[in-house]
């Protein structure tokens, strides 16, 4: 019977034919720990070296406002910045502007050390192995200074020169399309004008950087005041055309005379720079004299009547502005008051009626319609001249007279000569009515002082009227 193998006995067996006894693991365990340890401490010590160096120097690939400063010192910083702010210069392009500004021209000064100072500021030497896989682009500002008024001039006066031959920006509008007789709303638009406040910002940020160019690009053109996106501007297009479309139909003695359409109203609405909407009284007046003063002015005996058409402009625009439909009756104003008719000239039949003391004259025709009326200048009253008064007739009708006057100084020579065109005597061939071109003026109380030596002077047109309604043996009424 086979005995069981002790514990001891087995683990002095020798292993089987064909397999590898197995070596104990104690050295290895031992090796790696050793060497993990001294990669640690050439990583520690590579980044305390690291964090030592960049601590006083900048990581490869870092930038302060765009230039390179790898591996500088801040000293070395501070020198490159002193170096370039004494020839810095910017040009300023774009937009058909070019603007060249120098450090002296700004009274630029950088502060070198603490320029260098607040760059190195920005920077950790414990990130160091970061930066580098991931470089830091640093922005200093607050230590560049200049003459901002000096800076403002330069670019006032180059857009200024720019702008007084460019293209100012359009604004949206409300438009009459002449076509449809409606209001629309026409887009804004840019043009070439540049708007110096937004040009002295990116010239007032390269300045602050260190920069050497700006360009300039469309954000700093002048932009329009008003778009078409404005509700104030949509409204007022709506009020435009809501003006356009009201209806108002004008009367005279309660008769239609004329309908406002929509294409005349059209051109009478105003849109103001508040963008309030209104009706142009002018126009609309100036329309009412070209348009209506024909078929409305009138006249009677005693006046003389014509169109109103600054009240009926009034009266439109309240309409439509009001939106109040209806008609309106066309108001008329007296443009002359003429004297009374003399009492009594129902009965006289057909005559010329001369009344002296209102210097007024009217031709009756035998139905007593007046077919004719005028001032004139009668004779001199205050030399004794005056026309005399009573009931005589036309005796004669002759144009080109000469009349001759008499010789009343006893020069020899006769007192006046005066050529007319329309001669119409009434009282021998001594006193008449006839044209007197030399005067300018006729009727009140010029007679008083600077009459005639007796006729009845008319104004050219008048006596030409006259002369061609006359007849030889009408009655002549002349009196006070």
């Amino acid at each position: 019977m086979t005995q069981p193998t002790s514990a001891k006995h087995a683990r002095k067996t020798k292993p089987a034919i064909g397999t590898t006894a197995t070596k104990p693991a104690k050295s290895r365990r031992k090796a790696i720990p050793l060497l993990a340890l001294g990669v640690a401490a050439a990583l520690v010590a590579g980044q305390v070296a690291g964090a030592s160096y960049y601590g006083s120097h900048f990581v490869p690939g870092t930038t302060v406002n765009g230039e390179d400063v790898s591996n500088l010192t801040e000293a070395q910083l501070a020198q490159q910045v002193a170096a370039k702010a004494a020839s810095w210069k910017t040009t300023v392009a774009g937009q058909g502007l070019t603007l060249a500004i120098g450090a002296d021209d700004i009274d630029l000064d950088v502060s070198p050390g603490n320029y260098a100072r607040h760059a190195k500021s920005q920077t950790d030497a414990a990130s160091w192995a970061l930066d580098l896989a991931h470089p830091r682009h640093l922005t200093v500002s607050k230590t560049v200074s200049y003459n901002k008024e000096k800076l403002d001039a330069l670019v006032d006066a180059a857009v200024q020169a720019h702008n007084q031959n460019a293209t100012p920006p359009k604004n949206a509008w409300c438009t009459l399309n002449k076509k449809t007789s409606t209001f629309e709303v026409t887009q804004e638009a840019l043009g070439t004008a540049l708007d110096a406040s937004v040009v002295k910002a990116q010239v007032e940020k390269d300045v602050v950087r260190l920069g050497s160019k700006v360009s300039l690009n469309r954000d700093a053109l002048l932009r329009p005041q008003l778009t078409s996106r404005d509700a104030g501007l949509r409204k007022a297009v709506d009020t435009a055309n809501a003006y356009a479309d009201h209806a108002v139909t004008l009367t005279k003695d309660g008769r239609p005379l004329a309908k406002l359409d929509k294409k005349t109203v059209a051109t009478w609405v105003r849109v103001g720079d508040d963008l309030s909407v209104s009706l142009d009284q002018g126009a609309i007046a100036q329309w009412a004299n070209d348009s209506l003063a024909k078929k409305v002015a009138k006249s009677d005996e005693e006046h003389d009547y014509a169109i109103d058409a600054a009240s009926l402009a009034a009266s439109v625009a309240d309409a439509v502005q009001g939106e109040k439909n209806g008609s309106l009756e066309v108001p008329l104003t007296v443009t002359a008051t003429r004297p009374a008719q003399t009492p009594g000239h129902e009965g006289r039949g057909r005559h010329i009626d001369l009344n002296l003391s209102t210097q007024y004259a009217r031709f009756y025709d035998k139905d007593g319609s007046v077919i004719w009326r005028s001032y004139f200048v009668s004779g001199n009253t205050s030399e004794g001249r005056g026309t005399p008064t009573g009931t005589f007739k036309i005796n004669a009708k002759r144009t080109n007279e000469t009349l001759i006057g008499a010789d009343e100084d006893g020069d020899g020579e006769p007192d006046y000569k005066s050529h007319v065109t329309y001669w119409m005597p009434f009282v021998g061939n001594a006193v008449g009515l006839h044209d007197a071109n030399w005067r300018s003026a006729f009727g009140g109380s010029i007679y008083s002082y600077a009459g005639s030596h007796g006729c009845v002077n008319l104004p050219p047109q008048a006596a030409r009227e006259l002369y061609g309604l006359v007849k030889v043996g009408d009655t002549v009424y002349v009196h006070s």
